[in-house]
């Protein structure tokens, strides 16, 4: 079988869903015919890989943009495909992302801001409160250690707005590197990544409902300080001994 270009590391996969460590750089599902995706790349996989006569089906429950890297879960059946989706809806799933973001931030919580997509400039817009449109957004954060006037923090987005963590932080005046859009000063490779990983996704399993738990390795060119790894540990820890999905929210007890 020839090897397919930008193919991703396929972390996990069974008759029901597949997981896969997507570049930087790389559109999930490309809005042309003729792009390339990674929906694109992995449906032309498995299609030579299994020699299936007709078109592949992967269904797409959540995305990354295209120059996070990280986890992503697709979903092989429609039946997987719909029970995924209630999943990333009743937040029984945990997404944990690793940022490297400009400046100092300390410590951790959480906060809640109104995000408005703005559809001409292609971003969201950060409101100090509702507005017709505006949609709320939760996200946890914890900070790992700052270095050089930078800071790694990790980040759970208890709600999935687009361009989610990328606002917020700008916002806080702490954009991710090589975020140029949100108010970085940098460029990582060469304007095709932006210092944000999708690095841990835990959820039950579509159809036998067992706890699933991945990680995908930090890219080398985060520069990230493996002495911290532990710290890392223990903040997931926390997470899954406070985690009750919608009430999660009200849940003072985990901070």
């Amino acid at each position: 079988m020839k090897k397919l270009a930008n193919l991703p590391k396929i972390i996990y996969e069974d008759k029901y869903i597949l997981v896969v460590n997507k570049p930087p750089g790389l559109v999930v599902q490309g809005v042309k015919r003729d792009e390339e995706s990674l929906l694109r790349i992995l449906k032309d996989f498995i299609k030579e890989r299994d020699k299936k006569p007709g078109e592949v089906f992967l269904g797409v429950v959540h995305k990354l943009d295209k120059m996070v890297s990280g986890i992503l879960v697709l979903a092989k059946r429609s039946k997987s495909a719909k029970r995924l989706s209630e999943s990333f809806q009743k937040r029984e799933v945990i997404k944990l992302y690793l940022a490297r973001v400009e400046g100092i931030l300390k410590g951790e919580g959480v906060w809640e801001d109104y995000l408005l997509w703005d559809d001409k400039k292609r971003k969201a817009l950060v409101l100090k409160e509702t507005s017709k449109n505006a949609k709320k957004a939760i996200t946890v954060y914890f900070s790992l250690y700052s270095l050089n006037n930078e800071t790694f923090l990790l980040l759970i987005p208890l709600t999935g707005r687009k361009h989610q963590l990328r606002a917020v932080l700008s916002r806080r005046g702490c954009p991710i590197i090589g975020d140029i859009k949100y108010g970085s000063n940098k460029k990582v490779l060469n304007g095709e990544a932006i210092l944000l990983h999708s690095f841990y996704l835990s959820f039950p399993h579509p159809m036998s409902k067992e706890k699933l738990e991945f990680w995908a390795e930090i890219p080398n060119y985060f520069s990230f300080d493996a002495k911290y790894k532990n710290k890392v540990f223990e903040f997931i820890k926390r997470v899954h001994e406070h985690w009750d999905g919608v009430k999660y929210r009200a849940n003072k007890n985990f901070m």
